[in-house]
């Protein structure tokens, strides 16, 4: 399932190599699943992650050390609750940082916490568009006006096409979001819609 096609159909065709990993395993030593990435990448570089399970940000950012290359990155669902404690060997923050910098779109299937976002769009500071899905049972204004205030106080100068997933969108919806933005000028120049469940806010 290339998503990204979506947003940029001109990615380059020798730049589709996508890893998918189906399955993490919490209690299994990371090395089991470090090992395996490392043997793909004997093979063929990787541009392309998606990991369909939920992931700990730790074993995230351990697979994304080994991932200089990567445009893209799909994930599940994050988990900040299941703690292992790394050597500096195993857990090499400093690079896994500097790859996720070259990460452009970004896709969470399933949200937790809005703190899920903010971890993404820390991590991943010069994505391009983000894809997330709305917490459930949340306020849909709430939830887009917190992210749009951490967007607008941290300067997040690439990101400029954020997508929400929310099984109640429609054209009303879309008509609140807007006012709320005007009113309290949390952007400028943008233009928002709807399709399907997807709400596309887009802006300069």
């Amino acid at each position: 399932n290339r998503w990204y096609k979506y947003i940029n159909s001109s990615i380059e065709h020798s730049k589709s190599t996508q890893l998918t990993i189906k399955y993490v395993y919490s209690g299994e030593p990371p090395d089991i699943l470090l090992n395996q990435v490392k043997h793909v990448l004997n093979l063929t570089q990787i541009y392309h992650l998606n990991i369909e399970q939920e992931i700990s940000i730790n074993r995230l950012m351990q697979i994304i050390h080994l991932l200089p290359d990567l445009i893209t990155l799909k994930i599940n669902s994050l988990s900040f609750y299941r703690s292992i404690t790394f050597t500096n060997q195993v857990f090499p923050t400093t690079s896994s940082i500097e790859h996720a910098k070259k990460i452009k779109y970004v896709y969470l299937e399933k949200t937790h916490k809005i703190q899920d976002i903010y971890f993404l769009m820390t991590f991943c500071p010069q994505m391009e568009y983000l894809n997330v899905e709305c917490i459930k049972n949340k306020n849909i204004e709430l939830f887009l006006r917190n992210i749009l205030h951490v967007i607008n106080n941290n300067r997040y100068e690439y990101l400029r096409l954020l997508c929400i997933y929310i099984t109640k969108a429609d054209d009303q919806m879309i008509k609140r979001l807007n006012k709320m933005i005007g009113d309290e000028k949390l952007l400028l120049d943008y233009t928002i819609h709807c399709e399907l469940y997807n709400i596309y806010l887009k802006w300069k």
